[in-house]
Order: structure tokens, then C-alpha cells, then sequence
């Protein structure tokens, strides 16, 4: 098959909105997050959220907070005082998130943490104005309109309220996309739904949403990790086991999961007979950002500080 026969399989699912759920993905990852990608991906995470300052006593906000990686690190920077809320899409990242976090959470009275089950703006949209003093999105941004996400940042946060935004670019494991992209130019009736990301081309790209929402841009860099994955079958078993891969399980052809999976690997075997390794580049971009003044758009109104425990 050609390339326009996977871009006719392509546009008749986008015409029945036949949209891949990332959510099985993460669930699957949930226990071997922490193993895989937090270790490699984690520490970029952790110098992003360093870009801005987390004092004790700040309301924060954290969407798709996953394993709560960021999340623990937001909870000992408050010193027992202010409020963290946060939501994930996957009920696994968010088992592992509740028992990493809840615990520390409890021992500080003068804190309030909730960690639920949701969509990301829709979570937004329950939040008042000017009511977070910092909002805190890693490797989400993607999964979602990410202007019209971005208003609703602005409107829930504090003038002079802060939002770390860490996101994988476009171009990030290249080799492995291609080796994806030659197996569903080969077979489209492998491909059964489309996974909707919206990955930033560059840092520069980010910084034109906020500007665009209204958000002054303070720090925009770009960046990379090598994985460490040198043979076929250790790129593919990272990309699953570290939530890499999401939006895969619910894009192919279930009953051929496997067979799939093998041809990317025989199609990565070639690519290392060809060039003597496997360079995987996990590129990325870090924005931060102030709302600069007066909140807009619509919501629940006027300051709030909630008197839920946790969740």
C-alpha cells in the first residue's frame, strides 16, 4: 500500500471521529513509570518546575499530574502550608500518585491536597478566578486545545500567578515514528483510531500559545535526553513501560497488537544493520510563563480556599 492509501484510512477515521483513548496506555505504564521514565524524563521535569518559585503558603494547580512525581516535589517545597489540586485521566497513575503523596500530605494540617479523576480543562472550568498562585502542566499540554487551555489557566490564575509548562516536541524518537509510520503505510487496516496529540515543533511554539492566551512568557528552552535504549527490543519495551507509547493500544488493530509491534522491532533491527546503533533523541521544550494582570473569559467566580482534605 501506499501513502495515500494510509492517508485515506487516516482521514475516514478522523471523519468518524474515531480518536485513540491514551488513558489504557498510562493505565498499563502506571506500575513501571517510575522505573522507566521518571529516572530519564523525570529529572527535566524537576529542573523545569525549578524555573519558578514554589513558596509555602501558594495554591497550585497540577494537570495530569501521572505518578506525582512533580507532585511530591510541589508538596515539600510548601512546607506543610497552601494547597495543591491536581488531576490525571488514568485511575493507574493516579493509584501510584495517591499513595506517594497522601501520606506526607497528612501530616501537615495547613495543607490541602486532592488528587481526582478527570479531564484537564474540564477541571479547569470548576476552578475560580484568580485562585492559584502557580499552575503546573508536564507532558500534557499535547493532549489538548492548547490555547483555549491556556485561557483557562489565565483565568484561574492570580495576577502575577506563574505556569511551568514541560512538553515532548514534535520531533522527538524519530526513528521509532518512522518505523510506525512505515508499518501503517504498509497495512492501514492496522490503524483503528488516530491519536490526537498537538506536540509543539519547538519552545517557540509554546511561547506563541501564551501570547496568544494572554500569558507572558518568561523562559522558553529547548532540550533532549538520549534513552537508554541501544537495541530494538529495549526501545520498544521503553516506550510502553514508560507511557512513551500512549494512544498506541487503542490505535492499532487489537487482535494484531503483537504483529505490529514485531514489525516495528524487525524495521528497527534494519535501521541499526544499516547505521551500526539506535540513537533515540527524547526532545522537549520547557515555557514559563505570568499572567501579567486581570483574569478573562468565564468561570466560577471570586478567590476561593477550599476546605477539602484530599482525595
Amino acid at each position: 500500500m501506499s501513502r495515500l492509501g494510509l492517508a485515506a484510512r487516516a482521514l475516514r477515521l478522523t471523519l468518524s471521529r474515531t480518536n485513540a483513548d491514551t488513558t489504557p496506555d498510562y493505565d498499563a505504564a502506571s506500575s513501571s513509570y517510575d522505573t522507566y521514565f521518571s529516572p530519564v524524563m523525570g529529572v527535566h521535569s524537576l529542573a523545569a518546575l525549578r524555573e519558578v518559585t514554589v513558596s509555602p503558603g501558594d495554591d497550585v494547580l497540577e494537570l495530569a499530574c501521572g505518578t506525582g512525581h512533580l507532585t511530591h516535589d510541589i508538596v515539600r517545597k510548601l512546607e506543610g502550608r497552601g494547597s495543591v489540586h491536581a488531576v490525571d485521566k488514568s485511575p493507574g497513575m493516579l493509584s501510584v500518585a495517591k499513595a506517594k503523596v497522601l501520606p506526607e500530605a497528612m501530616r501537615s494540617p495547613d495543607l490541602e491536597v486532592s488528587l481526582e479523576e478527570g479531564d484537564m480543562e474540564e477541571f479547569l472550568r470548576t476552578r475560580p478566578n484568580d485562585s492559584a498562585d502557580l499552575v503546573v502542566v508536564g507532558w500534557a499540554i499535547c493532549y489538548s486545545k492548547p490555547v483555549r487551555l491556556l485561557e483557562q489557566i489565565k483565568r484561574v490564575l492570580r495576577p502575577g500567578g506563574r505556569i511551568v509548562v514541560i512538553e515532548t516536541r514534535g520531533d522527538a524518537l524519530k526513528t521509532l515514528i518512522e518505523q510506525l509510520e512505515k508499518v501503517f503505510t504498509a497495512d492501514p487496516s492496522l490503524l483503528t483510531g488516530m491519536i490526537r496529540v498537538n506536540l509543539p515543533k519547538d519552545a517557540a511554539t509554546v511561547a506563541r500559545w501564551f501570547t496568544k492566551a494572554g500569558l507572558t512568557v518568561d523562559v522558553q528552552r529547548d532540550g533532549h535526553q538520549v534513552l537508554p535504549a541501544t537495541t530494538p527490543e529495549e526501545a520498544l519495551e521503553w516506550v510502553q513501560r514508560s507511557g512513551a507509547a500512549a494512544g498506541f493500544k487503542d490505535a492499532v488493530d487489537q487482535s494484531r497488537e503483537e504483529h505490529a509491534l514485531e514489525l516495528i522491532r524487525k524495521g528497527l533491527a534494519e535501521h541499526v544493520a544499516r547505521h551500526g546503533a539506535l540513537e533515540l533523541r527524547h526532545t522537549f521544550v520547557v515555557v514559563t510563563g505570568t499572567n501579567p494582570g486581570t483574569t478573562t473569559g468565564t468561570g466560577p467566580g471570586g478567590r476561593h480556599r477550599e476546605g477539602v482534605r484530599s482525595a
